[in-house]
């Protein structure tokens, strides 16, 4: 009698299709639940220290419109924070860190405590050619004045 035994699967190929179901599941969350709503959950909640280089970075070259006027998300302690800027954030927010960029004065950006669009809109007064900012429902509004 011979004792033939059937061949089992090799380490590898095991290994490799663990890897195709862990691909296969990405792929599938990924097209259902979105691409978006997946990245967010699998990233860490908070991008505090992204926000952070960003805004050295934009002192150290010397840009003012990064550091004045971009938009950022910002994400915390269960709180988000929607189109806020560097400038913002270094005055109004010390407690994510940001630092002062001397480099920078944002001198055209006038932070102002508002709570409605038409209350901003108000803040415009006396000042023609700058652009009014207030935090409104989490969110940094931005008012460009009219000269």
């Amino acid at each position: 009698m011979d004792n033939k035994r059937g061949q089992g699967l090799s380490v590898n190929a095991i290994i490799l299709i663990v890897l195709g179901l862990v691909v296969l599941i990405v792929m599938i969350l990924g097209f259902t639940l979105g691409w978006g709503n997946l990245k967010s959950i699998i990233s860490p909640s908070s991008n505090v220290g992204d926000v952070v280089q960003s805004c050295q970075s934009a002192c150290v070259v010397g840009g003012s419109f990064d550091f004045c006027l971009s938009k950022k998300e910002l994400r915390a302690e269960g709180v988000i924070l929607k189109d806020v800027t560097c400038n913002y954030l270094f005055k109004n927010q010390t407690r994510y860190g940001i630092a002062k960029c001397d480099a920078i004065p944002c001198g055209d950006v006038i932070l102002v405590s508002a709570v409605s669009d038409a209350d901003l809109q108000n803040r415009c007064t006396g000042n023609a050619g700058k652009t009014v900012q207030a935090l409104i429902n989490n969110v940094l509004v931005s008012k460009d004045c009219q000269i």
